[in-house]
């Protein structure tokens, strides 16, 4: 016969998996957003750095000429 005792153990034990599982779906969720925001972090970062590039390098040429 189980008693009262065995049958908190059991139900700690699934409660304790169900947080778990819960914790491990938070971080991924957490994980892959952060991961997005850096992403576009990064490109408008690279965006910005081959802008001044361009403009770095249209200040060496006369007025009128195009580098692309």
């Amino acid at each position: 016969m189980i008693s009262n005792w065995q049958i908190k153990i059991k139900l700690n034990i699934h409660m304790n998996i169900d947080a778990g599982i819960r914790f491990i779906v938070f971080l991924m969720i957490f994980g892959v957003t952060n991961y997005l925001m850096m992403l576009r972090r990064y490109e408008n970062d690279v965006k910005k750095k081959k802008y001044l590039q361009q403009e770095k390098i249209s200040r060496l040429y006369p007025k009128g000429s195009f580098i692309f």
